[in-house]
């Protein structure tokens, strides 16, 4: 049997986003003053939290990208608001169809813009006549 040739694949060569990159030091260092503010270390918040020391470490530090919920629950056990830890962080990242990186491997992307939507009246279905 003729093992398979490896075709190289258009998305191992598609950059991905690189952490830590502005958005996530933003807010590692917004997560940190929180934190700090409630007067806890990464050890308390994290075993509050029900995550792991290292984990609050990384987020801190921009090093990985965490999920909102991960993010609703740290916010809960600091008392503050998502609001609260997103107010002043302003670093936006481009899509991929803009220019930027993918945000994960397997992202699937636009290779140009999409086509314009077709515009739809008010009342677009079809009207039955009663018999």
């Amino acid at each position: 049997m003729k093992a398979k040739e490896s075709v190289p694949s258009q998305l191992s060569t598609t950059p991905v986003v690189k952490l830590p990159n502005a958005v996530t030091k933003a807010l590692g260092t917004k997560l940190r003053s929180y934190r700090e503010l409630a007067q806890k270390s990464q050890e308390q918040l994290a075993h509050e939290a029900e995550v792991e020391r290292s984990r609050i470490s990384k987020l801190e530090n921009g090093h990985i990208n965490p999920s909102l919920l991960t993010l609703a629950t740290l916010c809960h056990c600091l008392g503050i608001t998502p609001a609260e830890l997103f107010e002043g962080v302003t670093a936006t990242l481009p899509p991929a169809s803009q220019g930027g990186e993918l945000r994960r491997r397997n992202q699937a992307h636009a290779e140009k813009s999409p086509a314009p939507s077709k515009v739809v009246g008010a009342d677009h279905r079809v009207k039955r006549a009663k018999a």
